[in-house]
């Protein structure tokens, strides 16, 4: 009996883990299987031994019967068990080959169909915009002043559908990318006028560099244009929206990093809304800037989180980011303020 009690125990326990494990349910046929075939083939080679070798008594015979039950059918058991889950992995790993193909052609399907409406767009576009440049030299009108700023609205709205199509395809190859140095590079591609930077993301992380480039400039491009007016549906001007009481910090947490500023913020029941492909913001804009982070950060395998800041403004958190190395994590914060021309 104190033979046959670890394997007892082991099929026992075996069978409620099955029970709550993520095995499906179609599996456990196979399971069986093994479990039959473990006790009853281990079974048959030990009586064949007892024939060969007898004990002359019931009961040891009995009792050897049994340890050979217990020993095939727990052998058995974990033998199906681990086949089961060897087959889920396979099945698992096939489905997300599958959805990731799937998701790739229907990203090459939207790239192509941007690409085709964006170069549409461009040629009367482009046609306009000349005509209304002449005719800008010839008269002088604040009407036609308002059609150019028009027409560089069109300009910008095509250049980021573009980048909306390609941002979302799934991200295969990454790279060490020091976030320090992203980021001020980032910021200075960004019309701030007088905000300030906080640059306090001293970690190495596994991205795409230049897709989670424009993650940043997204990301500061919203905080400088909505962050002190984002209540002021008046303001019109990107570039005077970053006064100098605006503070954009990024900084690393656990997990990942953030972006976070001191602006107006966004209230509690738009924070999920303001990451949608078809969200209005008082600019026109359509959200194009933030769904384009959303697409980014859904193709690196991350998620993103909109918050209130320390300051009262907003904060994107993006964690499941894998980190390469925090060597700079004693590193000095650095503020950074672009000289105006």
């Amino acid at each position: 009996m104190l033979a046959i009690s670890p394997f007892a125990v082991t099929i026992i326990v075996g069978g409620f883990w099955l029970s709550n494990s993520d095995i499906g349910s179609e599996q456990y046929q196979r399971i069986g299987t093994w479990f039959t075939g473990g006790f009853v083939s281990f079974l048959l080679l030990n009586l064949a031994m007892m024939l060969t070798w007898p004990t002359g008594s019931l009961g040891d015979d009995i009792g050897w019967g049994l340890f050979a039950v217990a020993v095939g059918g727990s052998g058995g058991l974990l033998m199906g068990i681990f086949e089961a889950r060897a087959i889920s992995r396979a099945v698992e790993a096939e489905r997300h080959r599958l959805q990731r193909e799937a998701a790739e052609q229907r990203n090459e399907r939207l790239d192509e169909f941007a690409a085709v409406v964006a170069h549409d767009l461009r040629n009367p576009l482009n046609v306009a915009s000349g005509n209304l440049e002449l005719a800008r030299t010839e008269h002088g009108s604040e009407h036609l002043d308002t059609a150019a700023a028009a027409m560089d609205r069109m300009e910008t709205l095509v250049d980021r559908t573009l980048t909306l199509a390609r941002s979302g395809r799934i991200i295969s190859d990454v790279e060490a990318v020091d976030l320090t140095e992203l980021v001020d590079s980032c910021w200075d591609a960004v019309p701030t006028a007088e905000a300030t930077l906080e640059n306090d993301a001293a970690i190495l992380i596994e991205a795409d560099p230049d897709r989670l480039q424009h993650l940043f400039e997204n990301l500061f491009r919203n905080s400088v244009e909505h962050g002190s007016t984002i209540s002021q549906p008046e303001a019109n001007d990107a570039v005077e929206h970053g006064g100098t009481d605006l503070t954009v910090r990024v900084g690393s947490m656990e997990g990942g990093f953030y972006v976070a500023d001191n602006g107006s913020g966004i209230p509690p029941a738009k924070r999920d809304a303001v990451l949608n492909d078809g969200y209005s913001t008082t600019d026109g804009e359509g959200g194009l800037g933030l769904a384009i982070v959303q697409r980014i950060v859904e193709a690196h395998g991350w998620e993103i989180d909109v918050v209130e800041s320390d300051g009262g403004g907003t904060r994107f958190e993006i964690t499941g980011v894998t980190t390469v190395a925090d060597d700079k994590e004693d590193g000095e914060t650095r503020s950074q303020t672009p000289i105006q021309s």
